[in-house]
């Protein structure tokens, strides 16, 4: 069902192209509400298997590179991943129950990942998840690539062991103690890249919640921007 929807949705892409290069307003109206539509279903639909998991989650990653010059369009199909990934994660029992039935598969290094670490490690945003103790409860690829290591390395371990205890004690912890109380934060800052190379860091913080609908920690995502010298 999900593939056929998605099928369905290029479809109408396309006709709104067709239409809109007629310059046929009515029918581009007509078109745009069932894309809408057809959009809000694809997001609701369970997946039932790894595959579609990925492809599901897959589709709004293509919107959000595709609308990338629209702000409001990439913010939406963002916040629509992030929903997708705290669907398919449950950090009791490390998947859903439909997800859980599905068999890992198995990668280099010994490191075996489930359905939403498949998932989050196909973003270009590094990914986290912090526990109510300060220490990492998920870390996806993207995000221990930066800090040049394996993801594996950072369960368990306090954020305060991959930044320095300035940043931790003056930014994270305050942030994230804002977090565990309920609040969604966005914030920038800069910083140096392992290379030394400066960057700007947007960091969105949402509350993560347990089985239960307790607050057992915080996601971040974090999108990181070169900072370009410019000539005086």
């Amino acid at each position: 069902m999900l593939s056929g929807l998605i099928q369905q949705f290029e479809r109408l892409a396309n006709d709104l192209v067709v239409a809109a290069s007629h310059e046929n307003e009515a029918e581009v109206g007509r078109i745009d509400a069932r894309i809408q539509g057809l959009t809000d279903r694809l997001f609701r639909i369970r997946a039932r298997s790894r595959s579609e998991i990925l492809a599901q989650i897959g589709f709004f990653k293509r919107l959000a590179q595709k609308n990338w010059e629209d702000g409001s369009s990439v913010t939406r199909y963002t916040d629509a991943m992030t929903s997708l990934f705290e669907r398919y994660m449950d950090p009791g029992v490390g998947l859903k129950p439909e997800a859980a039935r599905l068999a890992p598969v198995p990668v280099q290094d010994g490191y075996d990942p489930s359905v939403h670490e498949l998932a989050l490690d196909c973003l270009q945003e590094r990914v986290a998840i912090i526990g109510l103790d300060y220490r990492y409860i998920y870390c996806n690829k993207r995000n221990a690539e930066f800090h040049r290591t394996l993801p594996s390395e950072f369960i368990g371990r306090p954020l305060f062991d991959f930044i320095d205890m300035e940043r931790f004690q003056t930014r994270a912890k305050p942030n994230l103690d804002r977090c565990f109380a309920g609040a969604c934060l966005s914030y920038d800052y800069e910083v140096a890249d392992p290379s030394g190379r400066m960057i700007e860091v947007n960091c969105r913080m949402t509350p993560f919640t347990g089985a239960d609908g307790s607050t057992v920690g915080a996601m971040l995502v974090m999108t990181t921007h070169p900072i370009y010298a410019h000539a005086s």
